[in-house]
């Protein structure tokens, strides 16, 4: 069986790709849309932390590419049952169109899970994203 490897998600933004790009790396500005708290230090090799303080969960990641102001990815750490440490992939691509941004989020790598967490994580992340992305439109604005 074929299990789905990409999530993917797009939101225009009514902003420029600089300030999208802000949103998606500052820390106090991607705390204000990705979860309640965040550290980023923004190079590749770096280190990521988000939290969300009403799930009490958090997120360790390591930065991939810094490529401003188009391109932003980071590997997400995540855990099965028994404690094996797993990474998904997650890219944002930033795409300016007159007087918004288009903003891709590719999270690549679920095939590797284990079905478990393959499912979970399909489901979680597919829906996540679509949250995220709307709570980020709510920071920097959506056309009208």
């Amino acid at each position: 069986m074929n299990k789905p490897d990409v999530i993917e998600r797009k939101i225009t933004l009514s902003c420029t790709i600089e300030r999208a790009w802000a949103a998606l790396t500052d820390a106090d500005q991607l705390a204000q849309w990705f979860g309640d708290s965040a550290s980023v230090d923004l190079r590749p090799g770096g280190a990521m932390h988000l939290g969300w303080s009403e799930y009490e969960a958090s997120a360790t990641c390591r930065v991939e590419a810094v490529e401003p102001p188009s391109t932003f990815s980071f590997w997400w750490s995540t855990e099965a049952e028994d404690g094996t440490a797993f990474e998904t992939l997650v890219t944002f691509t930033l795409i300016a169109k007159g007087d918004t941004t288009i903003v891709t989020v590719v999270e690549s790598g679920l095939a590797s899970l284990p079905d478990d967490l393959h499912a979970a994580m399909l489901e979680d992340n597919s829906e996540g994203w679509e949250s995220e992305l709307r709570d980020l439109g709510d920071l920097v604005g959506v056309p009208r």
